[in-house]
């Protein structure tokens, strides 16, 4: 580390020369060697880098690279837990539409009494019945 602050105190900037010229067409060129006679020399100060700045954006990007991997872990289980949660949709609308279905087709509905046989509702009942299911399903599906 002590070697590090030395080299960079004792060479803080380079100095070095470079040639600009432009062509015919306006193309602009820098050389070390003048490419033309109107070449134009020009001295670029080099900074040295340094250490404690490139050491603190490192950290930076690493701490932007974790929270956009973050963000994506999030984004990915949002999009999962929705799909989860459109098939749960698409299950209760399919149950629904399924059950609407039978008592629509059903002739007469009927239950099954603890004996074993079958006590029949009335019409009214029935149609009741079917309401409500249908009822249930534009809940479950949208209308």
């Amino acid at each position: 580390m002590a070697g590090l602050l030395l080299s960079s105190t004792a060479f803080p900037a380079l100095a070095d020369q470079v040639y600009k010229s432009v062509d015919a067409q306006g193309h602009v060129t820098y050389s070390d060697r003048p490419t033309a006679a109107g070449a134009q020399k020009t001295d670029v100060i080099v900074q040295q880098a340094d250490p404690r700045e490139a050491q603190r954006l490192a950290k930076e990007r690493m701490l932007l690279k974790a929270e956009d991997d973050q963000r994506t872990k999030r984004t990915a289980a949002d999009e999962q837990a929705k799909a989860k949660q459109n098939s749960e949709k698409k299950q209760l609308c399919d149950n629904a539409r399924r059950h609407y279905n039978d008592m629509k087709d059903a002739n007469r509905i009927y239950t099954v009494t603890a004996d074993g046989n079958r006590e029949y509702y009335t019409d009214a009942q029935a149609e009741a019945m079917r309401t409500e299911a249908k009822r249930a399903m534009d809940a479950a599906c949208g209308p």
